[in-house]
Formats: C-alpha cells, structure tokens, sequence
C-alpha cells in the first residue's frame, strides 16, 4: 500500500491541508500519516480532531504546549533538526511513498530534511509564492526558496506562482491548481445572507513587525484611531503579547485583546466584520474570498494575486490606511460563490501523472 505523509506544523499547514488529507484517506489503496513536527501542537491537534481514526499520527517532537517563544523556538528547530539528521531511515518504504510539505514555515524545511532523509518524494504546496526580497519577509522567503529548489513536485495555487515557478525550475513537475485550498474551508461556512456589523478584526503575528516598536507603536496607533467609530477586536498570538510587554506599548481600553479562537469561530468573526486588519498570508486569503475589506499592515506581499479594490497594502501608512477606510467602509460587498475544489485537482492531476494509486 502506498504511503502519504503530511509534515504539519502551524495552524495554517493544518487548516490549508485538512481537505486534502482527508480526500486521500476516503482512497483505499493509500495509507495516510500527518508528522506532527510539534510547533503549534496544541492548535493543530484540535484542528485535525476532526479527522479522528482515518489516519495515522506521527509525532516528532514530545512537547505539549505550542512554540511560541523566540528562543524556545529555536531550541525547538535545532533539536529537531538534529534528530531528524541522526536518525535511521524508515523501514518497508517504497520509492511510491510521498510526503506534502506546506508554505514556508521552520515546520516546511524540516518537513523536506524528513522528507529527503526517508527518500520520500516530496511535493511542495502553495510554492512559488514570492515577495521577491530575499530578506522580506525573513526567514519565509528564504525558506521557500530553498523548499522549491529541493522539492520534486511543486504546486502552485495561482497562476502567476506557476508562470514564475516554470521560469526558474523548468526541469521539475509544476501543477497549478485554480484556488488556494484554504477556500475548502470557507465553503463549512454559510456566507449568504450574512451582515457586517460595526466591528473590526485585528490580527499581527509576522517576525518582522512585532520585533519592531516603531511599527508595533504605529499598529496600536492606527487601531487606536479606528476603535473611536467600531468595536475593534485584537486576536493576539503569544509572541504578540509578549512584544506588547517587551516595548512597554500601552493600549487604550476601546481596543479589546482576545485570546486566539479555532479557525471556525474566527471564520465567523470575519464574515461580521466591516473591517479586517492583519499582516497575515492566510488571512489576506481568506479576505479576498469573503470579498472583507481589509488593511495588510506589510510593505510587501508574496500574495499579488489576492489582491482587488477591498484589500489595501498598507506600507506601514497610517494617514493613507484611515483615508482607504474611510473611502470605501460604507460600501456593500458581495461574497462571491466559492464553488471549486482545490483539493480534487490536486488529486486528479496526482492520478494523471501516476504520483498516487488508484
């Protein structure tokens, strides 16, 4: 029987992969795994509750609490990394046997170190993504550079990640599928009929903001502004606490920080929103489908193609940010159907070149 590994880490591996994973495991003649490498252990092990007995878990790593500090971070990826290094390769593998790596996390390169060391082929989803600024974002860009070079099956999302992909690795198997598989998801969701109320949704999690207090100092600034019309919501990841400690930044009471919900409850919450503001990749995603207005609070994005009229890269500018607010936060938007399955293309064109068994 044909193995397939999912090398999974954070909640958006987890969240972009759990249709495919589950679709593969309704194919008989497959034998499906997710490698938990541990760094978001607690958010992911909720997320594929979901799935419960139909695979079979994998556990790389013995801690019980998510990676959210710097240091206990990197502690965390050398160990692995380490382990993964000395380790002996699996017993009664065949050269069929496949592992998915997603995105362009520490658990993505770990993922084809594990992947490469068992002689596994690997397929890299979501790549050709590029902001192309090595340094920016930083370790992301690097590390999906380095996944694309290394991995043998690259599959790309977007049409323009494909075209670049073609360009640079014209010797490798590309496959373009015509949405992101976080849009499977989404369609759990009852989109019709829903109305923004007069709440904002507000996320920061990425490096290269929250060890920065002018920009953090800015962020706070801005939502700051904004919580004097709407009930402004922060969904805080740790790190994000911990640098509003490090910086000794203060927040006015309008603004209302909130723990992390599962990913259908946020879901929910930006379906309501009238406003959505963020520096994440996943959530940029999930606001172009829903059609959200929204703020991107980066310089740059390696998701051009998730881009229209209601997302606004914000540059870092709070003047420029209000004045797109307050342009455009009275109009009407329409979710469009999200009628495609990304994850039944993927399999399709995996049949078709005789990656997966039937």
């Amino acid at each position: 029987m044909q193995k397939v590994y999912f090398f999974i880490g954070t909640k958006a591996q987890a969240i972009k992969c759990i249709s495919l994973i589950e679709s593969l495991s309704d194919i008989k003649s497959l034998s499906v795994k997710i490698v938990n490498s541990g760094q978001h252990i607690q958010i992911t092990e909720n997320i594929f509750n979901r799935i419960g007995n139909k695979v079979e878990y994998i556990y790389l790593n013995s801690n019980k609490d998510n990676i959210s500090d710097y240091l206990v971070g990197i502690r965390w990826f050398l160990k692995l990394f380490f382990l993964i290094i000395i380790s002996k390769k699996k017993k009664n593998t065949s050269k069929k046997d496949i592992c998915f790596i997603h995105g362009d996390t520490a658990s993505t390169l770990l993922g084809l170190l594990w992947s490469k060391k068992n002689g596994f082929h690997t397929i890299h989803l979501e790549s050709g993504l590029t902001s192309n600024n090595i340094l920016n974002p930083f370790p992301e860009e690097i590390i999906r550079n380095i996944v694309s070079r290394f991995s043998n099956i690259l599959i790309s999302f977007d049409k323009m990640s494909a075209i670049k992909l073609e360009n640079k690795y014209n010797r490798k198997t590309i496959i373009e599928i015509s949405e992101n598989t976080i849009l499977e998801e989404l369609k759990h969701h009852n989109l019709s009929n829903t109305k923004d109320r007069d709440k904002v949704t507000v996320t920061l999690h990425r490096t290269e903001n929250i060890l920065s207090k002018n920009r953090m100092k800015d962020f706070i600034d801005l939502i700051e502004t904004i919580s004097k019309e709407y009930e402004v919501n922060w969904f805080c990841h740790e790190p994000t606490i911990n640098s509003i400690k490090k910086f000794n930044l203060k927040l006015n009471k309008s603004i209302n920080l909130k723990p992390l919900v599962n990913h259908d409850q946020f879901i929910k919450e930006l379906i309501e929103s009238k406003l959505v503001i963020t520096d994440g990749g996943s959530i940029q995603e999930e606001c172009f489908y829903l059609n959200k207005l929204t703020i991107l609070w980066r310089k740059k994005t390696e998701r051009p193609h998730a881009l229209n009229s209601n997302i606004f890269l914000s540059d870092f500018k709070i003047k420029e940010s209000m004045d797109f607010i307050n342009n455009n936060i009275s109009e009407d938007y329409i979710i469009k159907p999200l009628d495609s399955s990304p994850a039944k293309e993927i399999i399709d064109k995996l049949f078709k070149l005789n990656i997966i068994d039937k």
